[in-house]
């Protein structure tokens, strides 16, 4: 197994422990319903969902991406085709939820031509769930952070 991949499946089981182990408390009241614009709170992602993103991942999309999402090296040259990072370092994190999955599902073209081909049929919904998942676990918390507070800011 790759040390990395071990090493992110570590860090991410001891940033899941605590929310598990933690004192639970009562829920506070709603003073009011918040307004559909608002992105819900989403449920924390499960160990058995980034080990089945990890290994779809590596089946799907490693060969462009790269094993450990680090994306081509060329993926910023001008007038080169080169898949992008999704480790958190290139543009992934600016995109929302949706567009991520449409990417994943319906492929991505480029002045007319496929450059990632599209996933639908091919992969379940909830496949491409655990693969977002997966990479978004490599995200430096701030990176993910800011993607969370962009995706709860109401779209007006």
């Amino acid at each position: 197994m790759n040390q990395r991949y071990a090493l992110c499946i570590v860090l991410i089981a001891l940033a899941v422990l605590p929310l598990a182990c933690g004192k639970k408390e009562e829920p506070a009241a709603p003073t009011s319903a918040a307004p559909a614009s608002v992105a819900a709170p989403e449920p924390p992602v499960s160990i058995a969902a980034l080990n089945r993103g990890a290994g779809l991942y590596q089946e799907h999309c490693a060969q462009c991406h790269g094993p450990e999402a680090q994306g081509h090296p060329d993926w910023q040259t001008p007038g080169v085709t080169a898949a992008p990072p999704l480790d958190g370092t290139g543009n992934d994190w600016k995109r929302s939820r949706a567009e991520l999955v449409a990417a994943i599902r319906n492929g991505v073209k480029r002045d007319g031509a496929q450059v990632m081909p599209s996933w639908n049929g091919r992969l379940s919904d909830n496949e491409i769930d655990d693969i977002i998942a997966w990479f978004q676990a490599l995200w430096p918390p701030e990176v993910y952070s800011q993607w969370r507070r962009k995706q709860a800011t109401p779209k007006g």
